[in-house]
């Protein structure tokens, strides 16, 4: 008879060869773990410094521009401290397009922001009573030797469409019914200051750092008007927290300085102020890599501000 032939036995893992598989499947997977873990942290931290320099930009690209457009020794900066100044803010413009001294010499109409051909007034925030505005006159000398701004309060504001009828202001049948604005000050305004003169709006703003209930601190700024200071808004941040005195690591910080360099210590002397130093510094909480121990993920940006108007 034919001998049958037995089919060959297929070898199988041995214990031992297991164990040493799973081992080696675990180091590995570790490794791609730990790998993956990492590669979170990293993207958590550049995820939170790129906020931080976010943050530090908004408040670069705001703060200098506020205080370059002030006049320290004109008056517009109200208080100062360190962690927060107080100040006439620009709000808008404008011209003088009708008076009447007889029966009006402490108010002036000002033609309307939607002119057919031409722009004449222009506001950011329409002005309300408690703001204040520098009337420019021209005086009655020739040159600029004379020239100064009429400083008032304004006391109400009015719509008058039947104001500044006609050219050179405005025009007869395409600005018809437009509303002109009659704005009472607190006192009356002089002679010299004529038809066609510009005027400057202004409003009181604070800039400081504040803390909101989540206990976060942020650059934040509010208005005063109809006699209160409304609420906070925010502006940039988080940043770190308010602490006095140069050693500390405070969030926000205002530095003051003469035009000699000297830096102003008496807060009460802010027709003095030349130059305003902005310190500011994020906090965007605890590092995500465990190999910082905790450390916080933060940034900082000094802006050194010469005040435009100062003389």
């Amino acid at each position: 008879m034919p001998r049958q032939l037995m089919p060959a036995r297929r070898q199988g893992l041995t214990l031992p060869e297991l164990l040493i598989a799973i081992l080696l499947l675990a180091i590995v997977g570790g490794g791609i773990t730990r790998v993956m873990i990492k590669q979170q942290q990293v993207y958590k931290d550049a995820s939170r410094s790129a906020s931080a320099k976010r943050e530090l930009r908004l408040g670069a690209s705001l703060l200098p521009m506020e205080l370059r457009s002030v006049s320290s020794s004109g008056g517009d900066i109200l208080t100062m401290a360190e962690d927060e100044m107080v100040m006439n803010a620009y709000i808008g413009s404008g011209v003088i397009c009708q008076r009447n001294a007889a029966t009006n010499a402490d108010g002036i109409w000002i033609p309307p922001t939607n002119l057919a051909n031409h722009t004449l007034s222009n506001f950011a925030t329409r002005p309300h009573a408690g703001d204040t505005v520098f009337l420019f006159n021209d005086n009655l000398k020739e040159g600029a030797q004379d020239d100064q701004w009429e400083k008032r309060v304004i006391v109400s504001t009015d719509p008058d469409p039947a104001a500044c009828v006609g050219p050179p202001y405005t025009d007869l049948v395409q600005d018809a019914g437009k509303s002109r604005i009659f704005i009472k000050l607190n006192a009356v305004i002089p002679d010299s200051v004529k038809v066609g003169a510009v005027v400057r709006f202004t409003r009181p703003v604070e800039y400081s750092i504040y803390t909101e209930s989540s206990g976060k601190s942020y650059l934040g700024i509010r208005e005063y008007g109809s006699g209160a200071w409304g609420s906070y808004a925010p502006l940039a941040g988080p940043f770190a927290a308010f602490a006095a005195g140069d050693a500390n690591p405070s969030g926000l910080q205002f530095r003051y300085y003469d035009s000699t360099g000297v830096r102003i210590t008496n807060m009460a002397n802010t027709k003095d102020v030349a130059r305003v130093d902005v310190f500011m510094r994020t906090n965007q909480g605890k590092s995500a890599i465990t190999e910082r121990k905790g450390n916080f993920v933060q940034d900082s940006i000094l802006m050194r501000v010469a005040i435009r108007n100062f003389k």
